[in-house]
């Protein structure tokens, strides 16, 4: 069990720019499963979300409060907003940038279904329905 206060995040402030605090629950060393990342992300008003640095895996993105505009590279900027989730695969890289706001965010990168079905299975094996 990972216990933190809110002051655990790492917080990046490039010059002049909005700060970005991400806290890291849990790495793939930390879990036996396909999961290779939970984060909790905190941005003030306008911060940009990188997600640079963690390539090949599927995203998920939950948002906890605030909203953030999400850009695609294949779509029109759009609204991901309060109790709303986004699935991004991998090799996608949106960019989320904080509404007026800002945003809190939950963040899981996940290994993709080619990668998982390569995995020897898990003993013991979880029974089917």
């Amino acid at each position: 069990m990972i216990v933190s206060r809110a002051g655990a995040h790492s917080v990046n402030r490039p010059a002049g720019r909005p700060a970005v605090a991400r806290r890291c629950l849990a790495r793939r060393g930390m879990l036996h499963s396909e999961c290779e990342a939970v984060d909790h992300i905190r941005t003030e008003p306008h911060g940009e979300i990188e997600t640079s640095g963690r390539g090949g895996t599927d995203e998920v993105w939950l948002v906890l409060s605030g909203a953030v505009t999400v850009e695609e590279t294949d779509s029109a900027p759009w609204t991901l907003r309060r109790d709303e989730l986004m699935l991004s695969p991998a090799g996608a890289r949106p960019k989320l940038t904080a509404q007026r706001d800002g945003a809190e965010l939950l963040h899981l990168a996940v290994l993709p279904h080619s990668v998982v079905r390569q995995l020897p299975p898990r003993v013991p094996e979880l029974p089917h329905d």
